[in-house]
């Protein structure tokens, strides 16, 4: 008989911070840039939800590119308005 293995929870976040990622994603999609391969980092400032999309296998202390960019979206906190969206480095 097999083994029955618990389920591994892979992600955990706030649930007010899925509009933010939901808008950045809007705004990628627009772009036509194909996201598999890549994970999601959610960052804060002050004033903005800043939504980094990085290739996953983005080597630590790495310059240049890997082949994949790297794609940043910031929001207003007060109204989740983009304020700007741009390729990372």
């Amino acid at each position: 008989m097999s083994e029955i293995k618990a389920p591994v929870e892979v992600l955990s976040i706030k649930a007010s911070h899925l509009d933010v990622i939901k808008l950045a994603g809007e705004q990628v999609k627009d772009l036509n840039v194909d996201l598999s391969g890549y994970k999601i980092m959610l960052l804060e400032d002050d004033d903005n939800w800043i939504v980094y999309y990085q290739p996953a296998h983005y080597p630590a202390g790495q310059r240049g590119s890997i082949g994949k960019k790297t794609y940043v979206v910031e929001l207003r906190k007060t109204d989740l308005k983009i304020v700007n969206a741009y390729y990372g480095r």
